[in-house]
């Protein structure tokens, strides 16, 4: 086939497009059908944000104050409450209800709801590597709240709590005026964290500050709801109607390909190869240049996303792979079937004019 660079960089901006857009389906649907941190179909996801004026922002008293009210809240609620915020080392834990105590760590015990200089630790940590294994200390120094933290104990990635992001965890109300970020609320009671959260919400408001509730768990058996769910995102639907728009091209571009190659395939029919025949020549170049974008893909993707948040495993990479290859042969079939180059036979003569 004719015009190999252009091909070649079709399937390539394919392999691309529909990479893309499967492994953010994969994520998507891994996070609905697999609740976060472990938590139940009950939890509820609420972000709070800096509110507008960057004076209160930076107000160091009044986040103490919104923390204090906070806690007042939780307390004595039968309830879990984990903090994540990128920019924070530690991922933040409230648990009086021992959630997270049956989820065995590698070494020591989980801290208590009530202790202030306790902390687990993250074993492929660089706090873990520096001061545990280098140095030999059962503590780390908290240059920012200027105190020893205490490692009571050492978690890996088997524990639900385990992200790539933080280094270890503590009990949240034991820092100072950590308050932007992410707070998932849980209990054996939807109700009860529902009323929590309106609780925290009306807080938030009389302070200025901003929140919205951006997850919340619900019945993973309901195919509706998982669909909707992935349906709803900000991005999802742009990104299925841009890949949509990419493949109606490739469709475009392969029947125009092929409809260059009429003339050769009506002289390879009169010389008696089968469709078949012609289907094979062809399928063997289109699935060559298939597989080899979706390699190169996948190699530029594992170079820039490995041990990131988003690198996944060379078992899901080659499903994908599989899946981009037999996607984007079905769509060169379907231009191959839609290029009529059959000989139309007028008594002796063929008429194979285009």
């Amino acid at each position: 086939m004719k015009n190999k660079f252009i091909l070649f960089t079709l399937t390539f901006i394919f392999s691309v497009a529909f990479i893309i857009f499967s492994l953010f389906t994969y994520f998507r649907a891994d996070t609905i059908l697999k609740n976060p941190l472990g938590l139940s179909e009950n939890f509820v996801e609420l972000q709070i944000s800096p509110p507008f004026d960057p004076q209160l922002a930076l107000d160091v008293e009044i986040a103490h104050k919104v923390k204090e009210e906070m806690y007042k809240i939780v307390k004595n609620k039968n309830i879990v409450m984990v903090y994540w915020d990128i920019e924070d080392v530690g991922l933040g834990l409230y648990d009086p209800i021992n959630f997270y105590k049956s989820n065995l760590l590698k070494e020591g015990d989980m801290f208590s709801a009530v202790s202030v200089k306790d902390i687990i630790i993250k074993e492929d940590s660089y706090s873990y590597d520096y001061n545990v294994k280098r140095l030999g200390r059962n503590y780390i120094e908290d240059n920012a709240e200027g105190k020893r933290l205490n490692i009571v104990g050492v978690y890996d990635s088997r524990h639900p709590l385990y992200d790539k992001t933080h280094e270890y965890i503590y009990n949240y109300f034991s820092k100072a005026n950590n308050i932007f970020g992410f707070y998932y609320f849980d209990s054996n009671s939807k109700e009860e964290v529902g009323q929590i959260v309106s609780d925290i919400q009306k807080m938030l408001q009389k302070y200025g500050y901003l929140y919205d509730i951006t997850d919340e768990g619900f019945y993973k058996g309901n195919l509706t709801n998982i669909i909707s769910s992935i349906l709803l995102s900000k991005i999802y639907l742009p990104l299925f109607i841009a890949f949509f728009f990419v493949c109606v091209n490739l469709y475009f571009f392969y029947y125009i390909l092929l409809h260059n190659q009429k003339k050769v395939m009506i002289i390879h029919s009169i010389f008696g190869a089968t469709n078949v025949k012609l289907l094979l020549r062809y399928t063997r170049e289109i699935l060559k240049y298939l597989f080899l974008s979706s390699v190169l893909v996948t190699i530029f993707y594992k170079l820039f996303f490995a041990s990131s948040i988003y690198d996944v495993s060379i078992k899901t990479l080659s499903i994908v792979v599989l899946a981009n290859v037999l996607l984007g042969y079905a769509i060169w079939f379907l231009a191959f079937l839609t290029v009529d180059y059959r000989l139309n036979r007028k008594g002796e003569v063929y008429d194979y004019a285009v």
